[in-house]
């Protein structure tokens, strides 16, 4: 079985070295590595071009959500029998792939393994408080920043979509066509960066928005936000509601409104 890795990055000289490292040191190589390269402006490019990968350079953003343009420029380039993402801030235990191949059932759309923050923040620590709150769900699945797709699945839905957290967008599709997802504790990838105030307020508002747009249901992100210790994330569904995002409620299936 055969994948490629996805990685898109902006300004990642910090930490996109580890990164790739750690892609490259997999013990089941992956067909080919892809990094989208979405307008740097620092040295990502040059550290990038120093591993075996193909480069994807974007000058401008097209799409309103430019992450899930990038990911969608690399679904063209990729012919393997999966497509991996794996962040550029993200760095995976040696057999992570190889673990993930072997669980997959024939009937899975998307696995992953567990996501460990290892920032030494603050805020990184309720982060990782956070995390084990994820664990104990009961409907948890395989989380965006260090997935598997099997391909076939990806292309059936037509690709990523221009909303945002398109991650969540394809598996709420596969689900809607029977397919499953799976989450495996077997293997480890790692959140390397450092973890500010703002960065955590606006990934948990844009999380809510993401919700709000992919038809979730009001109550269930607020209990969402409440319980899963995420405060931010119902002020931007609320926000998503005010401002008349568009929703996607028919592409949806009921069990994850």
């Amino acid at each position: 079985m055969s994948y490629s890795v996805a990685m898109c990055a902006h300004n990642e000289e910090k930490y996109i070295k580890k990164a790739l490292e750690s892609v490259f040191l997999q013990t089941v190589k992956p067909k080919k590595v892809i990094v989208v390269l979405d307008r740097c402006t620092d040295r990502t490019g040059e550290i990038a071009r120093e591993f075996p990968v193909e480069i994807i350079e974007k000058k401008e953003k097209r799409w309103e959500n430019p992450y899930a343009e990038n990911l969608e420029l690399a679904r063209l380039k990729v012919d393997s029998e999966f497509y991996a993402i794996v962040d550029a801030d993200v760095v995976l235990e040696p057999d992570y792939f190889e673990v993930l191949l072997s669980e997959m059932d024939a009937e899975d759309a998307c696995i992953g393994g567990e996501i460990v923050t290892k920032s030494r923040t603050f805020l990184g620590k309720l982060v990782s408080i956070w995390e084990k709150t994820y664990r104990a769900s009961p409907s948890r699945r395989p989380r965006g920043c260090a997935l598997l797709i099997r391909k076939t699945v990806l292309d059936e839905i037509g690709g990523f979509a221009d909303v945002p957290a398109p991650d969540t967008y394809v598996q709420d599709e596969a689900i809607r066509r029977g397919y499953g997802m799976r989450v495996t504790g077997k293997t480890k990838a790692y959140h390397v960066r450092e973890i500010t105030l703002k960065k955590a307020v606006k990934a948990q508002f844009s999380a809510g928005i993401a919700r709000y747009i992919q038809g979730k249901g009001l109550a269930r992100t607020f209990l969402h936000s409440l319980v899963r210790l995420r405060p931010f994330v119902f002020p931007g569904y609320l926000y998503g509601f005010l401002t008349g995002k568009k929703r996607l409620k028919a592409n949806l299936s009921k069990g994850d409104r």
